[in-house]
């Protein structure tokens, strides 16, 4: 997401001086270009987003510790270990725990701080410290 926004500014200056609005500022055209797309795509991600997630079914219970993340698969027959390496990066906020895999393909999984007991919150702070 943050790459994408610095793209779209870029890409929206760069239309601003070539296509400028009326005779406005270069800048000020790229501005209210990047305000229109982001307009226009910050909804569509949004919707996208929420369907994407109504269509996964994620099927697992999940246990997180200090050597290993365990993936219980509830519709199969299969555990999967992984160890933390797996996790690119650890966010947190009042409200969330943010996960981003460090797959190919980035993937993001949030679990709401209301989920999760205090030594729990304490586990994630203490991996995320170890990943910076």
């Amino acid at each position: 997401m943050k790459k994408s926004i610095w793209k779209y500014l870029v890409a929206t200056l760069v239309l601003g001086f070539l296509k400028p609005i009326n005779e406005l500022n270069p800048i000020l055209s790229g501005l209210i270009y990047f305000t229109g797309i982001n307009l226009i795509l910050w909804p569509l991600q949004y919707i996208s987003t929420k369907t994407y997630a109504k269509t996964i079914n994620f099927d697992a219970m999940v246990e997180f510790s200090e050597t290993e993340i365990k993936i219980n698969h509830t519709n199969q027959d299969l555990i999967e270990i992984k160890d933390w390496n797996w996790i690119k990066k650890i966010e947190l906020n009042k409200k969330r725990v943010w996960l981003t895999l460090n797959q190919a393909k980035p993937f993001v999984v949030s679990i709401p701080r209301s989920k999760l007991n205090n030594s729990s919150i304490q586990l994630f702070e203490r991996m995320k410290k170890h990943k910076e």
